[in-house]
């Protein structure tokens, strides 16, 4: 009798996976300048820090640890610019520590 009052009782999972893709757009005019860097102490292209994440494939957050860590060359006046010299030297730095980071979630 002991059988009959255990139920069966059916679990269903279902995996969904969805793939996003994001385009951004920006114009040369307003987020690129070329102007002095004190540090490379020459002409130098500056960008927002906006636009300084998307060349990077990071985020403005991101962008601001490095300045406020002084891991890249900047200007302020009325706003932030970056220096893309400096900043080209930590987009490889990034992708390097990206690759760690993805080989160790790969490897476990």
């Amino acid at each position: 009798m002991g059988g009959r009052n255990k139920r069966n009782i059916m679990i269903q999972k279902t995996e969904i996976e969805i793939e996003m893709s994001e385009t951004v757009a920006y114009s040369r005019r307003s987020e690129r300048f070329e102007t002095f860097c004190p540090t490379c102490k020459s002409m130098s292209e500056m960008a927002t820090p906006q636009l300084a994440a998307v060349l990077t494939h990071t985020t403005e957050r991101e962008v601001y640890k490095l300045v406020e860590t002084a891991r890249v060359h900047f200007v302020e006046t009325d706003r932030v610019l970056i220096c893309l010299k400096s900043l080209g030297d930590q987009k490889q730095i990034i992708e390097t520590d990206l690759t760690r980071v993805s080989n160790k979630t790969f490897l476990k």
